[in-house]
């Protein structure tokens, strides 16, 4: 309200006040925010018609989100893990089925400090074709992990794509499919 008051060159209150008058309903700060940050509308298309193999895709992906991916937080699609080829089958359907914005995924990677950050850039990079610009390595420092005890020297990768429209698809998807199952 604020943005449209100053094109106006009105008050606050006199935006409210005609909103309130004529039964025009606000929008919430959330979709406020939204439009703000994709001003040309999502930034994602969902494929509606599925073949075979898509469908196939479609089902192992959110199977891999319901155990692997991160439920709690509501404004970001997570997935977690170090075999490439999980987080590899979950990008396709991101980018297959989803539509995403190539350029809005991230990629965060948490390495063993012994590793060499460079391998683990070059690895993931090339496993997940992700450019190298979003993927972010972060040394691990917790001093009770042992070196021995480490699984990959290219370190435990997550995916990112920040978007809560796109997240609460997913999320009603998946839990559709558990519920089916889960009788």
């Amino acid at each position: 309200m604020m943005e449209v008051a100053e094109r106006l060159e009105d008050t606050h209150a006199t935006i409210y006040y005609w909103l309130k008058k004529y039964g025009i309903k606000r929008r919430s700060w959330q979709d406020s925010s939204y439009i703000k940050q994709n001003p040309e509308g999502d930034p994602f298309k969902l494929k509606r018609t599925l073949n075979n193999k898509e469908k196939g895709l479609f089902k192992c992906a959110l199977m891999l989100y319901c155990g692997e991916g991160n439920r709690r937080n509501k404004h970001s699609i997570q997935l977690a893990n170090l075999d490439y080829r999980i987080l590899k089958v979950f990008i396709e359907f991101l980018r297959k089925i989803c539509g995403i914005n190539e350029n809005k995924v991230s990629l965060y990677v948490q390495l063993y400090k012994k590793f060499n950050q460079n391998n683990a850039l070059e690895y993931w990079s090339k496993m997940l074709l992700i450019p190298k610009p979003q993927i972010g390595i972060y040394p691990h420092t917790d001093k009770r992990s042992k070196f021995k005890e480490q699984r990959s020297k290219f370190g435990i990768a997550r995916i990112q794509f920040n978007n809560y429209k796109l997240k609460n698809w997913i999320e009603k998807q998946s839990d559709y499919y558990l519920d089916k199952f889960s009788k």
